[in-house]
């Protein structure tokens, strides 16, 4: 495989109208195709009046959803053309909603009920005393009635007319008031606690005796309102199957799918056309998707149209995969870019476990990455650089900040910290050089290899000496001939002219050889917090080793390793990230290409829309 992207291929797939939205279907279920439409002869026939009809269907969903079956979308058997689909599934649902709706009345008329028997039951159950007779609340007993109003709770009755007679509960779910009186008194009372949103609470007929012989009467009618509604419901259930329910929801399930994702398609009098990208570059997902469904469709692959900009096709391994991520926060590199992933699959993780250096921190971001890979794909991320926290673990001899439970395989941080500020310098110089050489693999694919050699050659050579200056005084020499030859470099390219080009040039050399110095001096910043993680955690080691109280002790290094693990966890993916962005990324990456977007299949979890 290639560091370098490829073009997402664009594809054209001819297929008759009644297999266009199967046809849409099973393109999305591979994840391999992005639509793009195209047409210099065929008609693009809008979609807006599909919308317009979907109306209908988001009127009976607004009104039914909750008595529908779950969608299940391979329930879907019904074919055709779009038009035909719909007004397929539209016909089942309406004849569904025919047949289900008076028992949905009925079973919305009981739940009421059932819903004020449950607030009396809770009244009754928190009253006190059975002096009073419940026959009274059953209507007007000569020119007085008697009403029940259940109030929100401490809900104060500023205007009570005087001849009202009340007597108040007070429950956890609210307050209730009985109130007995003439019906005009008892209108007045219930509009004035209607402001205080009370509202009055249906009294049965059927109530009579004590308060232990209406609180029976109330639980048994429950009783028998679960077993009715049981019953209302298991047969609105039932209607589903005759009504070929599952496979109507199923197909309006896609319909809506289709219409989300598709505005406009070339469609004719028999056919239809589909046209844009796919990251299927050898023919292999697509075709055979096709056949496995057994869609009457023709595909080919001809050049893409000249004014379309094809999306880029980044070819990596599973393992590099997830790395995608950083060049993405830049962009997405064009044709004649290098794709950074495998190389970051490498260099992030050692950065990271460098900065990051403990055995048992590092097995927690491991275990960490493997149980949320599966929600949070960039999780596994936590799984490299799990792996590279155990491996300097044990090269720093650090077991949950603890360094007397293994050896060192090389030196403990604290206790030698100059090698380890060193060794990420060293390390930075390598990653820079990496830069710059992609930046050459570049100048070639961009055919400027030759301007690359008489300038940018030049700079990467005055890099490399500057700094081995430090190390072997000949290496002023070199610096001298790179000096020479930047500025002949310089002096070579088209409309050079000597006195106008060299300030401009110097000017430039300067700026870009200072700014390679300073980045790599900034990976410095990974020694020290290496050597900030080595030392955070041997605080809390000695913090738990001053104290007497074992479980007080326990306590300190539980907590104390739960905040290294997430402070220290996050101040360093953010250097690692800053350090490949900004030193990294900057010498070859651009980010000019366009990004490869599958089209989403149905039932892939994303929800159904409702207008």
């Amino acid at each position: 495989m290639s560091i370098r992207p490829e073009h997402a291929r664009w594809f054209e797939l001819l297929t008759t109208r009644e297999d266009l939205t199967t046809a849409v279907e099973v393109l999305a279920a591979t994840g391999s195709i992005e639509l793009e439409t195209q047409s210099d002869t065929h008609a693009v026939v809008n979609l807006q009046d599909l919308h317009e009809r979907m109306e209908e269907y988001n009127r009976l969903a607004r009104r039914y959803e909750s008595y529908w079956p779950e969608v299940q979308p391979q329930a879907s058997k019904i074919s055709g053309s779009p038009n035909v689909m719909l007004d397929d599934a539209l016909k089942k649902l309406l004849a569904w909603e025919q047949a289900a709706l008076p028992l949905i009345q009925q079973l919305e008329s009981l739940t009421g009920e059932q819903t004020e028997l449950k607030l009396l039951e809770t009244m009754l159950a928190n009253m006190k005393g059975e002096t009073l007779d419940f026959s009274i609340l059953s209507g007007p007993v000569a020119t007085l009635a008697a009403r029940l109003f259940v109030l929100p709770a401490a809900t104060r009755v500023e205007h009570q007319p005087g001849a009202v007679l009340t007597s108040r509960v007070n429950t956890e779910s609210g307050d209730f008031l009985l109130a007995v009186g003439t019906v005009a008194d008892l209108d007045t009372l219930g509009a004035e606690l209607a402001i205080s949103k009370g509202r009055e609470v249906a009294v049965p007929g059927y109530l009579s005796g004590t308060r232990k012989r209406a609180l029976q009467q109330v639980r048994q009618r429950l009783e028998g309102l679960d077993a009715e509604l049981g019953r209302i419901r298991s047969r609105i259930e039932a209607l589903a199957a005759p009504h070929s329910l599952h496979e109507a929801l199923a197909c309006m399930d896609r319909l809506d799918w289709f219409l989300t994702h598709v505005t406009s398609m070339p469609v004719s009098e028999n056919f239809a056309w589909i046209t844009g990208w796919t990251n299927d570059l050898d023919d292999n997902r697509l075709s055979s998707a096709l056949r496995d469904a057994r869609v009457n469709a023709i595909i080919h692959f001809p050049p893409p149209p000249q004014e379309t900009e094809a999306p880029m096709v980044m070819q990596n391994p599973w393992w590099a995969q997830p790395f995608e991520l950083f060049a993405s926060m830049l962009g997405t590199p064009a044709r004649d870019e290098a794709d950074p992933s495998r190389m970051l699959a490498v260099l992030a993780p050692l950065l990271f476990g460098y900065m990051f250096g403990d055995v048992g921190h590092g097995l927690v971001l491991l275990v960490a990455g493997f149980v949320l890979q599966h929600r949070w794909p960039v999780a596994r991320l936590l799984i490299a650089n799990g792996i590279a926290a155990i491996v300097f673990g044990f090269v720093f001899g650090s077991v949950f900040g603890r360094e007397d439970i293994i050896p060192a395989l090389w030196l403990h941080p604290v206790e030698d910290p100059l090698p380890v500020l060193l060794v990420p310098l060293a390390g930075g110089i390598i990653i820079l050089l990496l830069g710059l050489l992609l930046n050459a693999v570049e100048s070639y694919w961009r055919g400027k290899i030759r301007q690359w050699w008489q300038i940018e050659a030049a700079v990467l050579v005055l890099y490399l000496s500057l700094i081995a200056s430090f190390f072997v005084s000949a290496a002023w020499i070199v610096v001298a001939g790179a000096l020479i030859w930047y500025f002949t470099g310089c002096l070579l390219q088209p409309h050079a002219r000597f006195w106008s080009t060299l300030p401009g040039a110097a000017g430039t050399l300067i700026e870009s050889v200072l700014q390679l110095l300073i980045n790599t001096v900034s990976f410095v910043r990974v020694g020290a917090f290496a050597l900030a993680h080595g030392g955070l955690s041997l605080a809390f080691n000695i913090m738990a080793a001053a104290t007497d109280n074992l479980l007080f002790g326990f306590l300190i290094l539980l907590v104390g390793n739960a905040v290294v693990i997430l402070l220290e966890g996050l101040v360093v993916t953010i250097q690692t990230t800053r350090l490949i962005l900004f030193e990294f990324f900057i010498r070859f990456l651009r980010g000019s290409g366009r990004m490869f977007h599958p089209l989403t299949a149905p039932g892939s979890g994303v929800p159904i829309r409702r207008i």
